[in-house]
């Protein structure tokens, strides 16, 4: 006798009629498919408990329950088997109340046509295995989010910890240090810088550097910072008769200069 191959989708079939059973056991069989036939719905039970089956095949009324409940536990035990109906029980109400219960996807009449029933087994196989495929992907793609999440966090720590290390190492300095955009713009500055311009050192991103250091209403005569930027070169200006400025161009997403600010006589 040829027997399926182990790995052939399993199929239980619930009814307490041995001809049904074996007469749904060889429309599946022409299918590919191994039929797991069971009388009853304790049966029913011990099997979805012990095996994993790829759908389930029920009559509606057993001699010890409702097929529904044999449906429901299938369900339960795994969301993405396939659940058929195929009774003579003419009770629209209870097959109605069970697909509305999400316990069944497809539902047949005794007596059945055999070209029927195993379209409709192969449909509901096919919808249960695009809803677990659709089920793993999501669930892939939530661990990728979760991934992302915890990659963009790491990163923006990393940034975080970054600008306080530049921070630090502005403050270290004992002159004043500030990053200037072309429009002489403070966008950081250390606290010897925000010290000789009165300001608190968070106050100072967003000052004009001639205003808030110098008190002067235009930028400083022979400012070097426009033209080290269009150069791209160093530079380095009085600014008064004991004042001088380096300037060292950036690119920190566009160009800006980073000017420190010295008494004449300073090493």
């Amino acid at each position: 006798m040829n027997l399926p191959p182990a790995d052939t989708p399993r199929v239980l079939v619930v009814d307490d009629d041995e001809g049904c059973r074996r007469a749904v056991s060889r429309v599946l069989a022409a299918e590919g498919l191994r039929a797991v036939p069971v009388p009853s719905l304790a049966a029913a039970k011990e099997a979805l408990s012990r095996d994993p089956l790829a759908a389930v095949i029920t009559e509606l009324r057993l001699p010890d329950g409702e097929g529904v409940e044999a449906l429901e536990t299938a369900r339960r035990i795994a969301p993405f088997i396939g659940r058929v109906m195929l009774t003579g029980a003419v009770d629209f109400q209870a097959v109605q109340d069970a697909v509305n219960r999400g316990a069944v996807h497809a539902f047949f009449t005794k007596p059945w046509d055999n070209e029927s029933l195993a379209r409709g087994v192969r449909g509901v196989l096919e919808q249960c295995r695009l809803a677990r495929e659709n089920a793993e992907m999501a669930a892939r793609l939530a661990d990728r989010n979760l991934a992302l999440e915890a990659l963009v966090h790491e990163r923006t720590a990393a940034l975080e910890r970054a600008k306080r290390d530049l921070q630090t190492v502005f403050d270290a300095w004992e002159d004043p240090l500030a990053l200037v955009t072309p429009d002489l713009q403070v966008l950081r500055a250390n606290r010897a810088w925000a010290g000789a311009a009165s300001l608190d050192v968070r106050e100072a991103p967003g000052r004009t550097c001639h205003v808030a250091l110098f008190r002067r209403s235009r930028p400083c005569e022979g400012c070097p910072v426009p033209e080290a930027l269009r150069a791209g070169a160093s530079a380095e200006a009085a600014l008064g008769p004991d004042q001088r400025v380096q300037v060292r161009p950036l690119d920190l997403d566009g160009p800006v200069a980073l000017c420190w600010y010295r008494r004449t006589g300073n090493p």
